[in-house]
Formats: C-alpha cells, sequence, structure tokens
C-alpha cells in the first residue's frame, strides 16, 4: 500500500459527524485495529528491508575490496582499484544500495505518518468527550 492511499484513507476515517458522535465513538477500536495493522506490515518491511540492506552491502563490499568470486560479477567488471579506506565511499553510492537505502526511507516515512495517525485515533475519545462538553456548556447545562 501506498503513503497517498493511507492519507486519502485516513482523510476519510478521520472525519467526525457532529450528529452522530456515538457512532464516531464505536469506531475508534476499528480504526485503530486498521492502523495498527498497518503500521505493523510496514514496520516488519522496514526490518526486511534492514537486512537486505546488510546483504546488498556485505556483497558489494566484497565486490569493490576485490575479495568476491569473479563469476558472480562477470557481467559488471570493475577494473578500478580501491584502496581499502575508500571501499566504504563506494559501497555508499552504488545504485543497488541506494535503491535499498531509499526503500527504506520510504517506509520510515509511512511508519511514522501511521504513527501520527494512531495518536490522533487515541486522541478521538478526548475530542468526542470535548465536543460534548462544548454543547453542554453552550445549552447551559
Amino acid at each position: 500500500m501506498q503513503l497517498d492511499k493511507i492519507l486519502e484513507m485516513w482523510e476519510k476515517d478521520s472525519k467526525i459527524d457532529d450528529v452522530m458522535l456515538d457512532e464516531t465513538s464505536i469506531r475508534i477500536p476499528q480504526l485503530h485495529a486498521k492502523y495498527i495493522s498497518l503500521h505493523n506490515e510496514f514496520s516488519l518491511l522496514t526490518k526486511k528491508a534492514e537486512q537486505e540492506l546488510k546483504k546488498i552491502k556485505h556483497k558489494k563490499w566484497l565486490y569493490y575490496s576485490g575479495k568476491a568470486e569473479p563469476k558472480d560479477y562477470e557481467d559488471q567488471p570493475f577494473d578500478h582499484k580501491v584502496m581499502k579506506s575508500d571501499v566504504y565511499n563506494w559501497v555508499s553510492v552504488d545504485d543497488d544500495v541506494c535503491k535499498v537505502e531509499s526503500k527504506l526511507d520510504y517506509y520510515g516515512s509511512v511508519t511514522s505518518t501511521l504513527n501520527d495517525i494512531i495518536k490522533q485515533i487515541h486522541q478521538l475519545s478526548f475530542t468526542i468527550g470535548n465536543i460534548i462538553k462544548w454543547r453542554m456548556f453552550c445549552n447551559g447545562v
């Protein structure tokens, strides 16, 4: 699921029906379950991508340090001599590594957004309570 789709869902789910506050209140556990499930999904994807990044960095370190099996990289010959201290720099700008790091950044953004949504869901019952108190105040109760 994409971040824009999650934001679109939240835009619909975050609306409070002024008249039917009880229905909104009843929806709170459902909303929590929906977004906590998405949060868990993206947390697991983040952990998977972190492991993928470790593996690819190791493979690229072997490749750039000249310790990889030549048969594994026949289609990508690397004819440069790289000093040991420069291998990290080569690994950090490698396209495959950057691709996985971008994926990790994206998952982090989604997870952060879901954290914020879940916080708002936790606050929803207080918001409903405040609406009720305000209406009571306005009606002189």
